[in-house]
């Protein structure tokens, strides 16, 4: 199986319930391939913790997103070889896609998936791309403060409201006003009438015509 790459995860959701799910993977043929495999891992997995006992008595913590079943097992399961099974499931290892969970005291093959709620919980996964879309846009404001001041040589004042109005503005717009600082500079008649960051923003100067 192919390295998946997570940013894929983004571009949607087709939502299945898990139980149906299972109910049209168990009687899978022999020859399905590797991505229903991989769909009967993610079903067979915990969806909350547990705690096993082993043959020894011994109790084992498996937590969500992770499995304690053997190669045997999920030959089984996948209605596959042990052979094929085991280079399956390297093969996930060496993907990043799933962990082997070492025991000293177990033969066990205790199993986890990588980033299991990006599999299972949309709005995790939602939240995380609000998250970076709003450090990128932060980044971008301090890149356009910074410029701005450094080219114009106006006092750096009222960064707070700057970044009020920088928030409402769109990705493109954000784009422009940093792109077009030096345009709205070299055709200004008078530098002692230049707008402050906050008026820029806020009059959307960097969207003016000029004619050259």
């Amino acid at each position: 199986m192919q390295k998946m790459d997570c940013q894929a995860i983004g571009y949607g959701y087709i939502i299945i319930p898990k139980a149906l799910l299972k109910e049209q993977l168990i009687d899978c043929s022999p020859h399905e391939g590797e991505i229903e495999a991989f769909l009967k891992l993610l079903v067979k997995v915990n969806y909350s913790e547990t705690k096993l006992t082993d043959h020894q008595r011994r109790t084992i913590v498996c937590k969500r997103g992770e499995s304690l079943h053997s190669y045997r097992s999920w030959s089984a399961i996948f209605h596959w070889p042990t052979s094929r099974t085991y280079r399956f499931i390297q093969q996930l290892k060496t993907n990043g896609i799933i962990e082997i969970i070492p025991h000293n005291d177990t033969t066990a093959l205790h199993i986890r998936v990588v980033n299991y709620e990006n599999w299972t919980n949309i709005s995790t996964l939602l939240n995380e791309k609000k998250e970076n879309t709003q450090k990128i846009s932060d980044e971008k404001f301090r890149l356009f403060w910074d410029d701005y001041h450094n080219i114009l040589q106006l006092p750096k004042e009222n960064i707070a409201k700057a970044q009020r109005i920088w928030k409402k503005l769109s990705e493109k717009e954000q784009q422009l006003a940093i792109d077009h600082i030096e345009d709205y500079y070299y055709h200004q008649a008078n530098t002692k009438f230049m707008l402050h960051a906050c008026s820029y923003l806020s009059n959307k100067a960097f969207l003016n015509e000029y004619e050259y």
